[in-house]
């Protein structure tokens, strides 16, 4: 009894030590596959280029009998996302829509010229609370100006960045953007895109001239920073075969009623791409560097500095403003007092990476088979315990003859 006990233990340990064995080893950059979201529930986008999912919805129109008629039909858009990866080996990922296109149409009488421009949008009380002032948008059509065809029909694109289609409608927070078709007949359409601020682009230029800064730098005292900017080069038109613009961008020292003054000894500001090249209907991001050693007090005042940047666009030379505001206020926590200051960016990447800790690639089937063999053990273990008392109490049941 004790030998088939020992036979059935160790085939059942042999098959566990197979299923080990013959476990396939994920590649450690396998990506994950999609989560498991509720029906009706649209996957979260990719990053990169990525078309509506219903590319004949119509996400605005003008109203019914216009003379002129304008759809906006939904976009497609560029997906930003940037991995940002900490000294303990843990990360985060960040993911935005850099820009949306549009497609137009316009109805109107055939052989008609049409020119496409946009209304002013103004962002709500509450955005503006937040923060958003005067948020500047880069608006192309392309082509800004079309001919109807012999039906009647013009086509274009809107392409739109510092603001987006709302995923979810917001009468709180969302504007209307007028898309206007102006005909040479001397007709008019329009229609109304709803928009949401996202903080508007950096600067626009439409020819040559100084990249602007917006707001500048926020950071905490004892901190460093590596916000990014961005800048687009819009001419006028639709044709991209405009020359790039060259440009180079450094730091002169401090900027105080038009002079240029001494550096301070502990606000450090710097490009790290001192040289930029912009093509035409394109958005180019940089990083601008700051670190101070100044030492948090129990204020909540700001430091604030205004750098000189030189800037040379093409064949000009510009000076321009950067406001560097610092934070002096200390963040307490329960035994002691910590500094808080914003970390620089870690490297960009098109990838994301879960949080948990991971094991070494298939360690998960080594984990599994082993538990497999861990119950198989114990069931063997019980079976043989069980064919013993069966035995023994067959033996005490049965009678010397």
């Amino acid at each position: 009894m004790r030998s088939a006990a020992i036979a059935i233990i160790l085939a059942v340990l042999i098959m566990a030590a197979a299923s080990v064995a013959t476990k396939p080893v994920l590649a450690q950059n396998t990506p994950p596959g999609p989560p498991n979201l509720p029906p009706g529930v649209p996957a979260p986008p990719s990053c990169g280029w990525n078309n509506p999912a219903n590319s004949s919805a119509l996400v605005a129109s003008s109203p019914a009998g216009s003379s002129v008629v304008v759809t906006i039909g939904e976009p497609s858009w560029q997906q930003d996302c940037i991995y940002s990866s900490t000294p303990g080996g843990g990360g985060s990922t960040t993911s935005y829509p850099e820009y949306e296109v549009f497609p137009i149409t316009v109805h109107a009488s055939p052989n008609t010229t049409i020119t496409l421009q946009t209304g002013e949008a103004v962002p709500t009380a509450q955005q503006v609370a937040e923060g958003i002032h005067n948020a500047t948008l880069w608006i192309w059509f392309n082509p800004g100006m079309v001919e109807t065809d012999a039906t009647g029909m013009a086509r274009s694109n809107l392409t739109l960045a510092g603001a987006v289609m709302p995923f979810v409608p917001n009468d709180v927070a969302n504007v209307t953007l007028p898309i206007i078709a102006s005909a040479s007949t001397g007709l008019n359409g329009s229609a109304g895109l709803p928009i949401e601020f996202e903080g508007g682009v950096s600067d626009v230029l439409q020819s040559v001239g100084p990249i602007t800064f917006g707001g500048g730098i926020q950071v905490q005292a004892n901190g460093s920073a590596s916000p990014r900017f961005d800048a687009v080069y819009s001419p006028p038109g639709s044709s991209s075969s405009s020359a790039p613009l060259q440009v180079s961008m450094s730091i002169l020292g401090t900027y105080e009623n038009g002079s240029i003054g001494p550096l301070p000894p502990d606000v450090q500001v710097s490009f790290p791409q001192q040289t930029l090249e912009l093509p035409p209907h394109s958005l180019v991001y940089f990083n601008i560097d700051e670190t101070n050693t100044l030492k948090p007090s129990n204020s909540s005042g700001f430091d604030t500095y205004t750098f000189a940047v030189q800037e040379k666009v093409d064949n000009a030379t510009y000076v321009a403003p950067l406001m560097v505001s610092v934070s002096l206020e200390e963040t307490i926590f329960p035994g002691g007092v910590a500094v808080m200051g914003t970390a620089s960016g870690g490297p960009a990447s098109t990838t994301t990476s879960n949080s948990a800790t991971a094991g070494a690639p298939g360690s998960e089937g080594i984990e599994i088979g082993v538990a497999l063999a861990t119950v198989a053990l114990v069931a063997a273990l019980a079976v043989v315990l069980g064919l013993e008392r069966r035995a023994k109490a067959a033996a005490l049941s049965v009678e010397p003859t």
